[in-house]
């Protein structure tokens, strides 16, 4: 609303699949080529190759979110990642009219523990009749440590493939190639042990295979906009959040991650 504060997050690189709901004051996306507009209520965003812009957060705000692995709108959905690849728009128009009522009942829950009811209740489902992972998909965990030239060449071999062969099956099913998986990896595990850890920016290139910090600085700010230090923010609720588990390019085999957010902050 006019004269209101704004907070804007950035919509950096990320393997996972978003599902949020707005049900406060509607959030506004900003892409990098100057183009704004506001997101639907129901709103899901695919894998990101780059740097995607910024989400604006303004006025009432209350919004309830869904970090999902990977590869979870094939196992749950049946809708592949490459589908969902750099894309972004509203979530009925991919997975059905049953995300609207959806967000019908996560509206009207009276607390945020009934919200992760409703949201249990409706996945639970899908959970059960989860499709299983491709023969591409299954190579994942394969491809690391990110810092390994040769590594594509051994799984593509292991897979009975040429290069050329596996890393076209791969961008076709993926929507990315898999260096560019792996790059993308890497730069969610650099954001994820720096978070978990506080270590230095130098213990943190040399950890998650970077050559140099200034190789990282390129990926952060191709991958993130900006510089290392500004994009590891507590507060950002569109970054995929570490919960201390496998980082999320050495296990991408589960549907589901555990991170929700929700946003109460009234911004005057």
């Amino acid at each position: 609303m006019p004269g209101s504060a704004t907070s804007c997050q950035a919509i950096i690189g990320s393997l996972e699949q978003i599902l949020s709901f707005d049900l406060g004051d509607r959030t506004l996306m900003r892409y990098p080529t100057g183009k704004a507009e506001f997101h639907a209520r129901t709103y899901l965003m695919g894998s990101q190759r780059r740097y995607a812009g910024q989400v604006c957060l303004s006025g009432h705000v209350l919004a309830f979110g869904i970090f999902f692995r990977p590869f979870a709108t094939w196992q749950l959905f049946g809708v592949p990642p490459a589908e969902l690849a750099d894309a972004d728009g509203d979530a009925s128009g991919v997975l059905g009219s049953w995300v609207a009522e959806l967000w019908q009942k996560v509206g009207s829950a009276p607390t945020f523990s009934d919200r992760i009811q409703v949201i249990t209740e409706a996945l639970l489902p899908f959970v059960s009749e989860a499709r299983p992972l491709t023969a591409i998909m299954s190579t994942v965990p394969l491809l690391f440590p990110v810092d390994d030239a040769s590594r594509i060449t051994k799984v593509a071999r292991s897979s009975a493939m040429s290069i050329r062969s596996y890393e076209r099956r791969f961008a076709v099913e993926i929507g990315m190639p898999p260096k560019k998986f792996a790059r993308v990896a890497r730069f969610a595990m650099a954001i994820d042990l720096r978070r978990r850890s506080n270590a230095s920016w130098l213990h943190v290139a040399h950890d998650v295979g970077y050559f140099d910090q200034m190789h990282m600085i390129r990926d952060f700010q191709s991958l993130g906009g900006d510089a290392p230090g500004r994009l590891v923010l507590p507060e950002s609720d569109f970054q995929p959040w570490s919960v201390g588990a496998a980082l999320r390019g050495e296990d991408a085999r589960g549907p589901l991650r555990s991170e929700r957010f929700e946003t109460h902050a009234g911004l005057s």
